[in-house]
Formats: structure tokens, sequence, C-alpha cells
């Protein structure tokens, strides 16, 4: 990763969100791949997008001091994001028990049912 971290400063003050956000990305990738050794391109891609929202709503609400060290920013906002959404799908998946739907006899309940018990009407009802 070679990111001129004068020149991101720079390119911030100047208004250059383009640099900027295309150095994100590169910065956001480094610790997907190097950091957290996430492989996986989709998930990596998705991780990316969402530390790259979290750091333009930082830059509206006006969090990113110019006058501070950009490039370290970058650095430590997308890794806190990363680190937010790798707990939140931990206890996601603590939390979740998924069944597997489909036609096997464990799933299907009409195995489960007695028939005996559900032959005809329970209440004889006559419309006269």
């Amino acid at each position: 990763m070679d990111i001129n971290k004068k020149n991101l400063s720079e390119k911030y003050i100047s208004g250059d969100m383009d640099y900027v956000f295309r150095q994100a990305k590169n910065i956001t990738d480094f610790l997907l791949v190097q950091k957290f050794k996430i492989k996986d391109a989709e998930l990596r891609e998705d991780m990316a997008q969402e530390c790259l929202e979290n750091l333009w709503k930082k830059i509206e609400c006006g969090k990113c001091d110019p006058n501070k060290n950009i490039f370290a920013f970058i650095w430590q906002n997308s890794t806190f994001r990363i680190l937010e959404i790798l707990r939140k799908e931990r206890k996601r998946k603590q939390k979740v028990n998924f069944i597997q739907y489909d036609d096997s006899d464990e799933n299907n309940y009409s195995n489960f049912i007695d028939s005996r018990f559900f032959v005809g009407n329970k209440y004889s009802v006559e419309i006269n």
C-alpha cells in the first residue's frame, strides 16, 4: 500500500473527495486482507462499502479535522467499523439457530399428525 499521507491531506483540504475515497478504499482493503485475513471478495466489498459510508457520515458531521492526519483517521475509522461488523455478525450467529426447510421426514409435520383423531368433523352441525 503506497499512499502519500501529505498528498491525501492536501486533497482532503482542497475537497477532492473522489481521490480521498479511492485511497480510503485502498486502506480498508489492505486492513481487510492483511490484518483481518478476510479473503472472500464479496464480503470484503460489502465491508469496505460500510466503512466508506461510515467515513462519509463522519466527514459530513465535521468529525474529521483537516489539520490532523487524515490517513490515521481513515485507518482508525475503518478498523473500528470492521471490528463492529465482525462483532455484530458473531453475535448474530450465536443467537440464531438456522433451520433447514426441506421435505425431509424431520421437517414434514404432516407425518406427525395422527389422522385417527381428525377423521370427520368433530362437531356435527346441521343447517335446516
